[in-house]
């Protein structure tokens, strides 16, 4: 089965502190795991980061914020560095896909129908 978990489920945490979420899947041949946030103030789903094969890449706008390790063939974790209250609650996903080197991740805005959803307060 294509199965992505996602963990922990809720968390509820104070400004400035530091949070790690987990993401993994066992799908064979899939090589990425992708990271997105839908904020409280913005509906729109935005991808922070992701982890294609061992390459951890956080988006430019995320970079400072967020940080992303492990990799996209089997788990990759995603830490928020210092919560800021505002910009940095909501709901945050992790999608696995199969990439070709070639592909321009940064222009995906949705995550596959298997994405799990998790909510941050």
């Amino acid at each position: 089965s294509k199965s992505v978990y996602q963990s922990p489920s809720t968390l509820m945490v104070k400004p400035n502190a530091s949070v790690t979420l987990n993401c993994s899947h066992k799908i064979p041949s899939y090589n990425t795991i992708l990271w997105y946030q839908r904020s409280v103030e913005d509906t729109a789903l935005n991808l922070i980061a992701y982890a294609y094969y061992k390459t951890p890449t956080v988006e430019p706008s995320y970079k400072g914020y967020f940080d992303v390790k492990g990799d996209g063939e089997n788990e990759a974790f995603l830490h928020i560095l210092k919560l800021r209250q505002a910009e940095d609650s909501g709901e945050y996903f992790c999608a696995a896909s199969l990439h070709s080197g070639t592909e321009t991740l940064s222009t995906l805005q949705k995550p596959p129908s298997d994405a799990t959803s998790k909510h941050l307060r």
